[in-house]
């Protein structure tokens, strides 16, 4: 306890120093010219399509709302959805159509007046390679482009924002060796396509996992995006994604490029200024600290670990931070609100979760229900 006042202390001796007071219920003015960047900053990620039980879905939901959410990155997995064979939307094994389960999220997210961000991925078996996991690409990147298409039409009006992939600087997340080219081809036809059904459609490119790490299984952010660059993806998005993982540090401590850290994104934000690309805003699509047990194996705290007091004041003071700094900061995607049960107590990514399994709120969904109207 004696540490963590002693941390919490010099954190704050430094934020006045810098920045004014980390908290309080006047925020400082800053100017917001683009307007992705004047939205209201909560958002959270669900896990609502593993849900099996409705009460539990409208649950989550209510709390969200509850908290002052307002979004909710939802994945809408492509494999789900159009299963057996190109337009196909049936589930043979269940013998009722797959649209029913993301129309039945669509339907409570409008009743708890939540705005869905949907992150599609995830290839199906008939329009993979052979042998190649559902996350790598198909290699007719049509064919992603095509559902997209049909997906935009069902949901025209309802759904305004769509995430492509996720982390393709990571051999796991793209089923191959990073390729910035690769895909900067695939952000292309899904643009195009989900341009043509609404033009209104605000299109994110895919989040970039931060990682120091250079080789056939991952490759530091900042290099994908000056490549995806090069081969032209500012024409094909309208919203930079980014991950902000604090892990050890608190929101204020400085970026740099040998350092994993939540102030990170400064650092992603110039290379789209070297690249001309300064009127997009950023969306954070994973945020956040993780509270891991004390007494958690060292090799298994892959995000390190704060306390769980630091949880909940860092993840606040963080989306204080960027709004009252960066006047191309949106939407905040806290990771995450609650999983289903899948992710087991020994992992460490169990404690992300601003609430358990079981409903019962965490310090991180307090603090927030307790700023979220002061912070917009």
């Amino acid at each position: 306890m004696r540490r963590r006042n002693m941390l919490a202390a010099a954190a704050a001796s430094l934020a006045a120093a810098t920045c004014g007071p980390l908290r309080g219920d006047a925020e400082p003015e800053i100017e917001r010219a683009i307007p992705e960047a004047r939205v209201n900053p909560w958002g959270t990620n669900a896990f609502l399509h593993k849900e099996v039980e409705f009460w539990k879905k409208e649950k989550t939901l209510e709390m969200a709302r509850d908290a002052g959410i307002k979004w909710i990155k939802q994945q809408f997995p492509w494999e789900e959805i159009e299963q057996g064979r190109k337009g196909e939307f049936f589930d043979q094994t269940w013998q009722k159509p797959t649209w029913e389960k993301y129309d039945e999220i669509v339907d409570l997210a409008e009743e708890f007046d939540l705005k869905l961000i949907a992150r599609v991925d995830r290839t199906p078996l008939w329009a993979r390679q052979p042998g190649a996991a559902p996350e790598a690409p198909p290699p007719n990147f049509a064919d992603f482009g095509d559902f997209l298409a049909v997906l935009a039409e069902r949901y025209k009006g309802r759904i305004a924002h769509y995430q492509l992939w996720n982390e393709p600087n990571l051999a796991h997340e793209w089923g191959n060796p990073p390729d910035p080219k690769g895909y900067v081809d695939l952000l292309r036809s899904g643009y195009q396509r989900l341009k043509e059904v609404d033009p209104s459609i605000k299109v994110l490119a895919a989040p970039l996992a931060i990682t120091l790490e250079r080789s056939p299984r991952a490759m530091v952010e900042l290099d994908f995006l000056e490549e995806m660059y090069q081969h032209g993806a500012g024409a094909y998005f309208d919203i930079m994604s980014a991950n902000a993982y604090g892990l050890e540090f608190p929101p204020i401590a400085e970026p740099d490029p040998n350092v994993l850290n939540f102030r990170r994104v400064e650092l992603l934000r110039a290379v789209m200024e070297r690249n001309n690309d300064s009127d997009k805003a950023v969306w954070f699509n994973e945020y956040g600290w993780n509270a891991s047990p004390a007494d958690m194996a060292a090799e298994k705290l892959i995000w390190r670990r704060v306390t769980e007091e630091e949880q909940a004041e860092w993840t606040v003071e963080g989306i204080r931070y960027g709004r009252s700094h960066w006047p191309w900061a949106g939407v905040f995607c806290i990771w995450y609100l609650r999983q289903v049960g899948d992710i087991p107590p020994t992992s460490s990514e169990y404690y992300f979760r601003m609430i358990d399994p079981e409903f019962t709120p965490r310090l991180v969904y307090k603090e927030v229900k307790d700023n979220s109207k002061r912070i917009k």
